[in-house]
């Protein structure tokens, strides 16, 4: 078979495989009914590891292009494939046409996330609530007394949303809200409402791809500012202002993803007086701020503003996981009144069952004592990660400790090679997020990785730190 693995590519290898098979398939190359070479003998001609051709025949036989025969002869055979539109680009060449586009890094970073719930891997990839953190007490009873209760879920959840946020000094009016569903729909209505082609955002350098894709699909120039140690660096950030004079300043103050950090109070006030004094809005996004496991929890720049310049966007799909996609953004009644056009005309809506239970399981108290008890949880989750890294420390991997949220930022020693430490560990089944998908435009020296505790069992931690070991050594150069 003619499979051409390049080995330089930020797309792993299994997918470079699975792609050049499922085209030799519909290219009729490959026709019904052909018995695929043996994994140990393909990854042999191929030179790679076993484990690799069984992740890329894994894929096809999940996508449909391969059945698995147990009887004689055993192995992978191409299976009929239905006329389902695979001719469709011959109408539309869509990689050239759609709106959307993903670059190799977005297109591996979305991969390592949607496989953070696949059992075969250790995942320390995506940021996925484990379903041993879900908010269970009280349940049952909300559930059934669904029907009895309040109509309008949505001025409800507004009204409960303004409790929440009091707690933290933050005083919001309902009408100062709108609902959305997740924290990146709440950054694509805003640029669609307020930003043109061509127009730039400041944000911090490492910056998650899924936002930096959902800037650049909107023709939006993104320019990234590094980070110190207590935030976003404001020098950088200044003339970063003089000379590309953004919209926007984008920026994550708690637990940064992925690196953690939490913005000082000190740089705080700096920053806001730096977007007050070029008359710049910010966009704050807090989506971890739940997960505080020690020190005190510093205002957001929404309660610092005296410029009331601040957009403020979160949600409790990290709190409340059921598969209940409820979040909002808070700012000035001007810019809500427009951003509940959009929501409308979008159909972008929320769902009130959704609302009802997270209405009911907040008034009803359940809600805060979760809180607590999922800060209990992670922060052991952390802790033994931290002391599973400490044992290898010497193998040229470093971090951080955070004070919250679900995410480990290494930094690795020249000696390490990033992308081979990725692969290393994806053979050995355990998911890393490698430091090059932060950076759009690429970094020099040493690299990183990103590591999440969010949906790993303590058994896991113990194991993947272990698969961790063996890929640095394999990936020392």
């Amino acid at each position: 078979m003619n499979i051409k693995i390049n080995r330089n590519s930020q797309t792993p290898i299994y997918l470079q495989m699975k792609c050049a098979i499922q085209n030799l398939i519909l290219s009729g190359e490959l026709s019904q009914g052909y018995k695929m070479p043996a994994e140990r003998k393909l990854a042999e001609e191929l030179s790679v590891h076993r484990n690799t051709v069984v992740k890329a025949y894994g894929e096809l036989v999940d996508a449909g292009y391969l059945i698995v025969s147990q009887k004689r002869p055993k192995g992978y055979f191409v299976k009929e494939i239905a006329d389902d539109g695979v001719q469709f680009n011959r109408f539309f060449p869509l990689e050239k046409m759609i709106r959307y586009h993903f670059n190799e890094k977005e297109k591996l970073f979305l991969d390592l996330f949607s496989r953070s719930d696949d059992k075969r891997y250790i995942s320390m990839g995506g940021l996925v609530i484990s379903e041993d953190a879900y908010p269970r007490e009280g349940l049952a009873e909300i559930i059934r007394d669904m029907g009895h209760g309040s109509k309008n879920e949505a001025e409800r959840i507004k009204k409960n949303i303004c409790s929440v946020l009091f707690r933290e000094n933050m005083y919001i009016r309902p009408k100062n809200i709108q609902l959305v569903s997740e924290t990146n729909q709440a950054l694509n209505h805003i640029m669609t409402l307020y930003l043109q082609k061509g127009d730039c955002v400041a944000a911090e350098e490492p910056v998650v791809p899924d936002n930096a894709s959902i800037f650049r699909n909107k023709g939006i120039n993104l320019i990234t500012v590094p980070m110190e140690a207590d935030g976003m660096d404001l020098s950088q950030l200044e003339a970063v202002i003089k000379k590309f004079a953004p919209k926007f300043i984008y920026t994550m103050p708690n637990y940064h993803n992925p690196t953690g950090i939490v913005m000082s109070l000190e740089k705080r006030k700096k920053l806001l007086e730096l977007a007050g004094k070029f008359c710049i809005p910010i966009i704050e996004e807090d989506s971890q701020r739940d997960f505080r496991y020690e020190g005190i929890r510093l205002p957001s720049l929404y309660s610092l503003d005296r410029y009331r310049s601040v957009i403020y966007i979160d949600s409790f799909t990290l709190t409340f996981p059921h598969g209940i996609k409820t979040g909002y953004l808070v700012g000035p009644a001007d810019l809500i009144e427009t951003l509940g056009r959009l929501v409308v005309v979008d159909e972008t809506t929320t769902s009130s069952v959704g609302q009802y239970l997270l209405n009911e399981y907040i008034e009803r108290g359940y809600f805060d004592k979760h809180i607590h008890s999922l800060a209990r949880h992670y922060a052991r989750k952390r802790d033994l990660l931290c002391q599973g890294l400490d044992r290898i420390a010497g193998q040229g991997i470093h971090y951080t400790k955070p004070r919250g949220g679900l995410l480990l930022w290494c930094s690795l020693e020249e000696h390490i090679n990033e992308r081979r430490l990725f692969q290393e560990a994806e053979q050995r089944n355990l998911l890393i997020m490698p430091g090059f998908l932060f950076y759009p435009e690429g970094y020099e020296g040493a690299g990183h990785v990103r590591l999440s505790y969010s949906n790993i069992s303590d058994e896991d931690i113990e194991k993947g730190v272990q698969i961790l070991s063996e890929a640095l050594e394999r990936s020392a150069e």
